[in-house]
């Protein structure tokens, strides 16, 4: 899951803010802030379903934090991660899906945690680094993270959007779609609800009978007819 690219289309404000860009949620900007403060070292995960933000707070902090590294828990490797922490240190290290990463990684991932201490044993030489560093993490499925890993954080659920706020981020995700982006958000909204489909159909549609046509193939397996008037069918 990466939203670069959603962060790219989205309007500028004139408040450059570090959360400018995330709608709503403002208890869990007010926790980053406080998490921010330099003698903080804080470890924070962040819990919800797909679409909900959570991997915007991380690319907000990406953008806006200098000392700061970011992990797509999928694709990291232990020796990666650990290559990269003792030559650079950095401040922040943003970890995206951290359900998927191996049990493997879990484990490093509760030493470090635990102690700052970044420990390898290489060619039969051990390299043991201290690092102040704090940890912010996102979990679709929580299920998959080690029960001990879990407790060391502290854990804020991301509630699902509302419609209005829904409404409000389609929009500006879809400003050069305007004759089309209400029938988008009705069409979403009323089937996935995943903000990440309006984009998708945003990018192709032309028309009303073109965000039909997606929306229906986006979810043929599901059988999904759906008509732009905003009503959804589901066996039919």
């Amino acid at each position: 899951m990466n939203f670069q690219r959603l962060i790219g289309i989205l309007t500028k404000s004139h408040d450059e803010g570090l959360f400018e860009h995330v709608v709503g949620y403002a208890h869990i900007k007010r926790l980053f802030r406080m998490a921010l403060e330099p003698a903080s070292r804080t470890l924070i995960l962040l819990v919800g379903p797909p679409a909900s933000a959570k991997t915007m707070f991380l690319l907000s902090l990406l953008r806006h934090m200098k000392n700061a590294y970011f992990i797509d828990g999928g694709n990291a490797t232990k020796a990666g991660i650990i290559d990269y922490l003792s030559e650079n240190q950095p401040r922040y290290l943003l970890i995206d899906e951290i359900d998927k990463m191996s049990s493997h990684n879990q484990t490093f991932l509760l030493n470090l945690m635990e102690t700052g201490i970044i420990s390898e044993t290489k060619y039969g030489k051990i390299r043991q680094t201290r690092i102040n560093t704090s940890i912010f993490a996102t979990s679709n499925d929580t299920r998959k993270l080690s029960a001990a890993l879990f407790s060391r954080f502290f854990v804020v659920e991301l509630e699902p959007y509302t419609y209005d706020q829904f409404y409000e981020i389609t929009l500006r995700l879809l400003h050069n779609q305007k004759k089309i982006a209400h029938t988008i958000v009705g069409a979403v909204w009323n089937t996935s609800k995943n903000i990440r489909d309006c984009v998708r159909i945003g990018k192709l549609a032309r028309s009303e009978h073109d965000v039909k046509f997606l929306i229906n193939m986006l979810h043929s397996n599901g059988h999904c007819n759906f008509d732009p008037a905003g009503r959804a069918e589901k066996g039919i």
